[in-house]
């Protein structure tokens, strides 16, 4: 019966140290970009690093606040109602895709801009997340 007992206060512990980690990770503050010193480039300069070596691009760019320029190619909501933003690159399909933490206004098609965000990767598009309006 003690063996039991002390399976039972293992399992409890063990659960509860699980649950208290899980509410420290939902409820850690999200990265603040604004702050932070960023790596300059242009749409179609990252677009090309990824293109031609993801794996280097990945140790330049992913997870690092990145501050891009580029000429708007399309401006929309998404689903979340979060303001996206496509930029040119030198591929006539894909390009680099900014997801914007708070609407930057009306971007009209063709309008250079410049926006710093995080980098999460590579998926046809250059994702960038979490993005503010550098220069209009």
């Amino acid at each position: 019966m003690k063996r039991g007992r002390k399976i039972l206060v293992v399992i409890s512990l063990l659960f509860l140290a699980g649950v208290t980690y899980a509410l420290y990770v939902w409820n850690k503050p999200h990265r603040d970009v604004s702050g932070e010193q960023a790596i300059s480039t242009t749409a179609t300069a990252i677009f090309d690093s990824f293109a031609v070596n993801t794996n280097k691009a990945n140790e330049l760019y992913l997870n690092k606040a990145i501050e891009v320029t580029g000429e708007v190619s399309e401006f929309k909501i998404n689903q979340a109602g979060q303001a996206v933003v496509y930029l040119k690159t030198s591929d006539p399909i894909f390009g680099v895709n900014c997801t914007f933490k708070e609407n930057p206004g009306s971007l009209s098609k063709g309008t250079t801009i410049t926006f710093k965000g995080i980098c999460t990767g590579f998926l046809e598009d250059v994702i960038i997340n979490q993005g503010i309006i550098v220069k209009k």
